[in-house]
């Protein structure tokens, strides 16, 4: 960029494109019953890139599990999906909800937004099928028509010389579905990508300290309380833009609930009935509750 290098990417990006000479190299990592496996190696000017792109039994989303020697200067790395899919807006995600954005050029300020922010995913729809493009730590994005392009690397000069060099590691995910979006899963497949299951030894009984039944409110957080009180401090928000009203169950013994501001300061009481607490949401509204520990009053 002519200023701001490592925060600037200038309009004209896309007039300096570079070709990417010699072929790559695919191979069959696995075909089980559980995965298959490719793997991808090329060669990109001085950087070499290995990918192993997984798809799972049963699942609609192909993961990228990419591994790049990135030794370029001042080139800029995007992977681009042309979905098909005939949209004049595309999702993306922010923190706790989303916002439409254009995926057209044709007015001025459009043309200004070729590059955007989002957070774990970018969905583009139709009224009976979408795509998405899920992302576990890379933010910038453009969509021109159905295609979502992911910026993966950028390599600036300054103010850090060494900035993208070397030895990176990411994963971005390519998900589709039929139906409308509320019914799509975007948000928990992207969630499932940033924070997968774990295992760890132990012996314990089956049980979830937690549930939601509604598929649109996301236990974002579950946390101790600020104060020191020993009280559980659970955040929950709806993700689609929807009212919605359901029930967060606990396995945890609740003497009191109370609904707090982000502060953690009481605003009010919520009933905790035999471990469920009946909440409504407001499109993309953030409830917090505070949970005291207990035999109910």
């Amino acid at each position: 960029p002519r200023s701001f290098d490592a925060w600037d990417i200038d309009s004209n990006y896309e007039l300096f494109e570079v070709p990417l000479d010699g072929k790559a190299r695919i191979e069959v990592v696995t075909q089980g019953p559980l995965a298959a496996v490719l793997r991808i190696t090329r060669t990109i000017s001085r950087s070499s890139l290995t990918q192993e792109v997984w798809l799972r039994r049963g699942s609609r989303r192909l993961d990228f599990k990419t591994v790049v020697d990135w030794q370029e200067k001042h080139r800029l790395l995007k992977v681009a999906f042309p979905t098909g899919v005939h949209a004049q807006e595309a999702r993306h995600e922010i923190q706790f909800g989303h916002l439409s954005r254009p995926t057209h050029r044709s007015l001025p300020f459009d043309a200004d937004r070729f590059e955007v922010c989002n957070q774990k995913w970018t969905a583009v729809e139709e009224g009976n099928r979408g795509a998405a493009v899920l992302n576990d730590c890379k933010y910038g994005v453009n969509v021109i028509g159905g295609a979502i392009q992911l910026t993966l690397l950028r390599s600036p000069k300054a103010p850090d010389a060494t900035a993208d060099m070397g030895l990176q590691e990411f994963t971005y995910s390519f998900y589709s579905w039929n139906g409308s979006f509320f019914g799509s899963n975007v948000v928990r497949e992207a969630c499932d990508l940033n924070v997968p299951a774990g295992l760890q030894p132990g012996v314990a009984p089956e049980v979830s300290l937690f549930s939601v039944d509604a598929p649109n409110v996301i236990i974002e957080a579950v946390k101790p309380a600020e104060d020191g009180s020993g009280d559980c401090i659970v955040r929950l928000y709806e993700c689609m833009h929807a009212a919605t009203t359901c029930r967060l169950l606990t396995a945890l013994p609740v003497g009191k609930a109370t609904v707090t501001n982000m502060l953690e300061e009481h605003q009010g009481n919520v009933a905790c009935r035999k471990g469920a607490l009946e909440l409504s949401f407001k499109p993309f509204e953030i409830v917090t509750l505070r949970l005291t520990p207990g035999r109910p009053s």
